[in-house]
């Protein structure tokens, strides 16, 4: 598959909206769906559980794809963006962006999930579990709840 994962996003990271959201246990959506400046959400999904996977496509200001997730959980001991301080946030936004896959094209991700999907599912907080559930997203442009508060 052909993607490439890439220090370059840290300069796309959207400070000026991440910076004032809340900081709150159980999946960060509107984070991760603000990640980038000028991106548009594709596709988002959370576990929605009280502990678990969240992922996210979008499409880039340039027009290329990127596809991250994370991982939460529902209190301060086990979700390190609950009560983070500026200084966590920064760091976690930054190795959201340096973990991120970038495409060239929507069909180079969607094949990338489709084979990650495929993958060995025994291993928590890997691509292969949430792969399928995003790719499913990406396919009914589902970009997931979205908490106006």
């Amino acid at each position: 598959m052909k993607y490439i994962q890439t220090n370059e996003l840290q300069a796309q990271i959207n400070w000026e909206a991440i910076m004032p959201m809340s900081r709150y246990a159980g999946g960060h959506d509107e984070q991760m769906k603000a990640l980038f400046k000028g991106s548009k959400v594709l596709g988002h999904w959370n576990e929605g559980d009280y502990q678990g996977q969240v992922a996210t496509c979008v499409q880039l200001a340039d027009g290329r794809v990127a596809v991250y997730n994370d991982y939460y959980g529902s209190c301060s001991g086990c979700d390190s963006w609950e009560d983070a301080t500026d200084a966590d946030v920064r760091k976690l936004c930054i190795d959201l962006s340096n973990s991120a896959y970038v495409f060239a094209t929507l069909e180079d991700a969607m094949a990338w999930m489709e084979n990650e999907a495929k993958g060995d599912k025994s291993e928590w907080c890997r691509w292969n579990e949430c792969a399928v559930h995003l790719l499913d997203a990406v396919r009914r442009g589902d970009v997931g709840y979205s908490d106006p508060a």
